[in-house]
């Protein structure tokens, strides 16, 4: 009879619960005095004389122990790091306390072989090693936590125990001591007062005077408590993916088959090393002098047959950057999945004080890959749906939200589609709500560019070059970074391409030294969306799947983006290099940025946005029908009466407001440019009548307005 493994698992289980259970009742004496369980109190005084207090943990390491005989892939009980810290610490406590005769034996050892010095060192190494592996975290990260938690606690002595109890020496003095202590209230009292302005405003140009019937828009304040009691969210709200390593297949199996498809076209190469990345496994190739590379590349059909890969192609990066090899990128069987919480817990993000390094995901060798912002210094981001576009950029959000301040960082988040950036609506980090609506994208971009200039004017005045030059100074108001997300490009460009095209290039050419960046996304990588003039000014780049080589000559200049797998699989282009890195992207799930957020939510409940944003007046071109105001202030005077007279014709024109109006021609055609922007009547077609396309109630038609049309 063959027993199931599970089962055998299972089954050793039970025993040990039951052991835990039995270990634990020897404790209670109820159960093992002389009368009643005397073997409970054998296992008591046992356990008492090897152990000493110290043994009232071993049920419970014992229920830990037995926990592990019930996992599954599924069902996690107890994670084994878990297990065994507890078992550190416990061996760690029996030393260094002595307790029971194991105790002191193992104390007594050590003490002989090492020294009391020794001794205590190495029982303190375990007790630190049993800690970081209960906790599940870093050396650094722990020594980290225990010097900050040494810090508060020094800190609540001295700001509130010295403070007590120099309140209660002081109740006790007499009146002279009273008046002093009050004497030294109204002084603090008086310091808080005139500190207060400094601590409201954001940047120095808020305490400047504004010119009367000039409109300047500034960033609102954040308040004097997010500055000073920010609490950075943990990487514990992001989510452990339990998964195994990336299947590649038999990697011997696949060398040899390159090796003999090159050579029957008459190539000669030799596979030289593997490199194992999270979605395709490279090949690195050494090939005969005198091979034209053209020959291997042109191949990329053939070895893909000859390999059978998954997805019908491979891709050949001739020759590999800085090594004289060829690259065979062959897709994995099983990908592996790059999480943002796998990023940020590496060495490259806790030791560096960028605010604005973000994670790229890790390349075809598996070696994390990272850059900053400020050498990009703006992204142009394109791939056809699915293929991981909205994910990187919340990847990048997060990781601005998880790494900075408020008054560090500051974001406009664009969002013609609704549905992926809306949900970050209400954290501090954030200048204005997310923005939706076309006509408030433009003023947001207006906005940008002012707010660019007044820097430019602040930096001057500072006789500095750049944002960092100037938040060094002394007796300055720091000024944030200020990032420019719109996650899709091409509505934006189908409502106003002339004015989007003109502020990103503005923002583009000179914005990189006032610490504004621009990160734009799109799904449609044609001439345009992406113009000629926007490409030469965004060096970076970033192409997921495309359908077509077209499309990937478009964002990256070259062909191979057509040829990913999707879902992350990326090429990243920096300026500072001629030819693309494939890089696996990070994943971050809807949840885990939910969480993410109701922490900052819960943090600060109210926030201050800045208005103005969204309220710019927005003046689009409509090609030969002139312009048209969106968000103005300026609407003619006749507008009103302009609107009645239209829909009592039911047609509009330029010669019929002349003719009812009493204007001239420039004001007619203004009032149907406004019309237009109004959403009453249709754009122009040639010498036609516009048709008037919004109704309203003839309610509102007045007896001054039917004389008119009379």
């Amino acid at each position: 009879m063959k027993i199931n493994k599970k089962t055998v698992f299972n089954i050793f289980g039970f025993m040990l619960i039951g052991l835990s259970v039995i270990l634990g009742l020897s404790f209670l004496k109820s159960f093992s005095s002389s009368d009643n369980g005397k073997v409970l109190g054998l296992i008591n005084d046992s356990l008492i004389e090897n152990l000493g207090g110290l043994s009232i943990f071993v049920p419970v390491i014992t229920l830990l122990i037995s926990a592990h005989f019930f996992n599954t892939k599924k069902l996690k009980l107890v994670k084994p790091n878990i297990t065994i810290g507890s078992i550190f610490i416990f061996f760690s406590l029996l030393g260094v306390f002595q307790s029971g005769s194991f105790g002191k034996i193992v104390f007594e050892n050590l003490n002989l072989d090492f020294s009391l010095a020794g001794a205590i060192l190495i029982l303190g190494i375990v007790f630190i090693i049993g800690l970081v592996l209960f906790l599940d975290t870093s050396i650094d990260v722990f020594v980290i936590f225990v010097f900050n938690l040494v810090k508060g606690a020094l800190m609540f002595i001295q700001n509130y125990l010295f403070r007590a109890a120099s309140e209660k020496r002081s109740a006790k003095g007499d009146k002279k001591a009273d008046d002093k202590k009050e004497f030294i209230q109204d002084k603090s009292a008086e310091t808080k007062n005139v500190s207060q302005p400094a601590l409201s405003n954001m940047s120095p140009t808020l305490s400047k005077p504004t010119p009367a019937g000039s409109k300047q828009f500034l960033i609102k304040p954040l308040s004097p408590s997010v500055k000073s009691t920010w609490v950075y969210p943990p990487l514990t709200l992001l989510a452990d993916i339990n998964q195994k390593e990336a299947d590649r297949g038999d990697v011997n199996k696949n060398a040899h088959i390159i090796e003999k498809t090159l050579d029957s076209f008459g190539i000669r190469a030799r596979v030289s090393e593997v490199n194992r990345g999270p979605s395709v496994t490279q090949y690195a190739l050494e090939i005969t002098t005198g091979t034209r590379l053209a020959k291997i590349t042109a191949l990329s059909n053939d070895l893909a047959l000859a390999l059978a890969a998954s997805t019908g192609q491979v891709r050949i990066e001739a020759p590999i950057p800085g090594r004289s090899l060829v690259g065979i990128e062959i897709p994995n069987l099983k990908p592996e999945i790059v999480t943002l919480k796998e990023l940020l817990s590496q060495s490259i993000f806790n030791n560096n004080n960028d605010p604005l390094l973000v994670p790229l995901g890790k390349d075809v060798s598996g070696q994390i890959q990272a850059s900053t912002i400020n050498k990009m210094p703006h992204v142009l981001i394109a791939g056809t749906t699915g293929a991981g576009k909205s994910i990187l950029l919340n990847s990048w959000i997060c990781t601005f939200l998880f790494r900075t301040k408020p008054d560090e960082l500051r974001m406009i988040l664009v969002d013609p589609k609704r549905v992926e950036l809306t949900l970050y609506n209400g954290i501090p980090h954030l200048l204005t709500e997310v923005v939706v609506e076309p006509d408030k994208i433009i003023s947001a971009l207006q906005w940008t560019v002012k707010e660019m200039e007044q820097r430019y004017k602040d930096f001057a005045l500072a006789k500095v070059r750049n944002i960092e030059g100037y938040n060094a100074l002394e007796g300055v108001e720091k000024k944030p970074y200020i990032l420019f997300v719109i996650d899709e490009l091409a509505d934006l460009m189908i409502f106003a391409p002339g004015e989007a095209e003109e502020l990103i290039t503005r923002i583009a050419q000179m914005a990189r030294a006032t610490g504004i960046h621009l990160l734009l996304a799109t799904q449609r990588p044609s001439v345009d969306v992406i113009t000629g003039l926007m490409k030469a000014n965004i060096p970076t780049r970033v192409a997921f799947n495309v359908s077509s080589m077209i499309d990937s000559r478009v964002i990256i200049d070259m062909p191979g983006a057509e040829k990913l797998l999707g879902k992350g699989d990326m090429l990243f282009l920096p300026p500072d290099q001629a030819k693309p890195r494939r890089i696996q992207g990070p994943y971050i799930t809807e949840k885990e940025v939910n969480q993410l957020v109701k922490f900052l939510k819960i943090q600060t409940p109210e926030v201050h946005y800045t208005e103005e944003i969204t309220e710019q007046e927005v003046a689009i071109s409509k090609g030969r029908g002139g312009t048209m105001v969106v968000n103005g202030t300026d609407k003619d005077q006749l507008f009103d009466k302009a609107v009645e007279i239209i829909m009592q014709h039911d047609k509009a024109s330029a010669s019929l407001l002349q003719r009812r109006l009493s204007i001239g021609y420039a004001r007619a055609a203004r009032l149907l440019d406004q019309l237009e922007a109004a959403g009453y009547v249709s754009p122009a077609e040639g010498s036609k009548p516009r048709e008037v396309i919004k109704r309203m109630n003839t309610a509102t038609v007045t007896p001054e307005t039917e004389e008119i049309v009379q």
